[in-house]
């Protein structure tokens, strides 16, 4: 059975910031739904009616991950891959900073440390932006 946990953030860094602007959800790689699943929130979240973009930083593409019969020319989707796992928390906290993305989709194979949870707290504020944090453990 696949396991889909949502941890939402009850606390923030400055106490002038209300409400949690980042969610976490953890997957298991190896399970069959994860997949299709990540794919789905990403395309409904990538449907949003806000005229900003989805932003997906991974260290691997998103399109692989969509299936071949979804339509892409109403999605707005702005990937940045990288390869180390330490640039993707600081890739995301500009991208929510800069307000140019409604959500902004982060996949990593490791926990938040609590400093990058509170800087991508204060830079979602900042950007009136959304942070869905997806962690894919083995």
């Amino acid at each position: 059975m696949t396991c889909l946990e949502q941890m939402p953030l009850h606390y923030s860094p400055a106490p002038a910031l209300n409400g949690g602007k980042v969610t976490e959800i953890t997957m298991r790689s190896d399970a069959h739904l994860s997949r299709p699943m990540l794919a789905a929130m990403m395309i409904e979240l990538s449907g949003n009616s806000d005229q900003r973009w989805l932003c997906w930083v991974a260290d691997r593409p998103l399109k692989p991950l969509l299936n071949a019969d979804v339509h892409q020319h109403d999605r707005k989707i702005l990937q940045v891959v990288s390869n180390s796992d330490r640039d993707l928390c600081e890739i995301a906290v500009r991208a929510l900073e800069r307000g140019k993305s409604h959500t902004v989709a982060i996949l990593l194979e490791r926990p938040l440390r609590d400093d990058e949870r509170d800087a991508l707290e204060v830079a979602a504020h900042a950007g009136e932006a959304e942070c869905l944090v997806v962690f894919m453990q083995s």
